[in-house]
């Protein structure tokens, strides 16, 4: 896997009408991304491709201004540049250039404009924020599985709301985003979703099941090519196998701690790095909340489904810790609870169209099936506040946490008095 460059001091899918080419044509960016890094308040970081033999590639940015002046203050900073060819599970052929670049040296809650490319081939400008230093009221949106008819029913859902949540600090995602780990043609759904957005908007996701693949006669499962050739996550996990995947972010009084859940379920190894791990992140936490992410849910809402081995892993740790949310995909439904009344409040939810029928629910405080979801989790010094929407922007589900101090949050229930929405077992979609 690619280090990072430190740069500078300061079950529907588009296969259905795809075209047999799949490589990079042009040598102009596409799937240019911005992520989070594990210092926000001062760094950020780029990706971007471009067609096979694009040469070096670079990202131009300066400190934003009222008007053009920026332009003439640019710094230009060379990004890393790996060149990758190879055939997907799919009989897909990609090739194209990969370019990656980490820029740290930032001024906190500051704006600035940057450009990725070269000479001829430079993306256009486009806005990017960086997080305080220090504890200051945000709000980020938290989405479920994309994983189907990714650009249109998926992408529907997304820029919704991303429409209703103009000034989101970031989006996460917790695993799917695709439906077939490295077919190519669905990232390219996934990053078309809303082109401009993702380029402005920071991301921070986790991988799903969905994310992985077991070559035939495979031993073991990889995860797909594209998540470290796409995406810059931060890199402090507890093994060189889990870079990228298991990750911490501090972002203004919030730590974020992403657990890739389906190499826990595959490898005991991997298991017992990411509990150690996890503790040692609970136990150091510098932050006054904190929201654990992974793709399978602790408290399963899918007909069927229980995963209580992860459960019994995992929710000792977060109990002890007094950890405020797990949020989670996987399930294809909606459902939020807090089943201890010291422990997390726990939520599942889904984005994307692919949708499941409800278990037999009793942890849950509200839940749903047959919708589309995306929420909404606003973060000050001593509340946390989440809305769910659904996808025609109405309010399905809301609390709020207040906690002044260390203890356990108080939870107010917020849910609007309208009824729960159901998809029956044999109701059509």
């Amino acid at each position: 896997m690619r280090p990072f460059v430190r740069l500078g001091a300061t079950a529907f899918s588009l296969a259905l009408y795809a075209t047999p080419v799949f490589a990079q044509t042009s040598n102009l960016p596409e799937r240019v991304i911005v992520n989070l890094t594990d210092a926000p308040a001062t760094s950020l970081a780029f990706n971007w491709r471009a067609a096979p033999d694009s040469g070096d590639g670079f990202v131009e940015y300066a400190p934003l201004t009222p008007g053009p002046g920026f332009v003439q203050q640019a710094v230009r900073l060379p990004a890393q540049r790996t060149a990758a060819a190879f055939k997907t599970r799919d009989d897909q052929d990609v090739s194209a250039e990969y370019y990656s670049a980490r820029i740290t040296g930032l001024t906190p809650a500051s704006q600035y404009a940057y450009r990725v490319g070269k000479e001829g081939a430079w993306s256009p400008w486009r806005q990017v924020r960086t997080a305080a230093a220090e504890a200051k009221p945000f709000t980020f949106l938290y989405m479920g599985d994309v994983q189907n008819d990714i650009r249109s029913m998926g992408g529907h859902a997304v820029r919704r709301a991303l429409r209703e949540t103009p000034d989101a600090a970031f989006m996460l995602f917790t695993g799917d985003l695709i439906n077939r780990a490295d077919n190519d043609v669905e990232w390219g759904e996934w990053f078309d979703m809303a082109v401009d957005r993702i380029a402005e908007t920071p991301s921070l996701m986790t991988p799903g099941n969905h994310e992985y693949t077991k070559p035939q006669g495979a031993i073991a499962q990889s995860l797909a090519r594209q998540w470290r050739l796409q995406f810059t996550l931060p890199d402090n996990a507890p093994v060189e196998a889990l870079k990228e995947t298991v990750y911490r972010v501090d972002y203004q009084g919030l730590r974020l701690i992403s657990l890739d859940a389906d190499m826990m379920d595959e490898s005991a190894e991997s298991a017992r790095a990411q509990i150690a791990w996890l503790e040692r992140q609970l136990a150091e936490n510098p932050g006054h909340w904190t929201a654990v992410f992974l793709h399978y849910p602790l408290y399963s809402t899918a007909q069927g489904r229980d995963q209580s081995e992860l459960r019994a892993a995992l929710q000792p740790l977060l109990d002890k810790y007094a950890v405020d949310l797990v949020l989670a995909g996987h399930d294809h439904t909606y459902g939020r609870g807090r089943p201890h009344a010291a422990g997390p409040v726990y939520m599942v939810s889904n984005v994307g169209p692919k949708q499941y029928p409800l278990g037999d629910l009793s942890w849950t405080t509200r839940k749903g099936s047959g919708i589309q979801l995306y929420q909404q989790v606003e973060v000050s010094p001593t509340r946390l506040t989440v809305r769910a929407y659904t996808v025609d922007g109405v309010l399905y589900d809301a609390f709020q946490l207040d906690k002044p101090g260390k203890a356990p949050a108080k939870l107010v229930d917020l849910k609007p008095a309208t009824p729960e929405l159901i998809l029956r077992k044999d109701d059509k979609q």
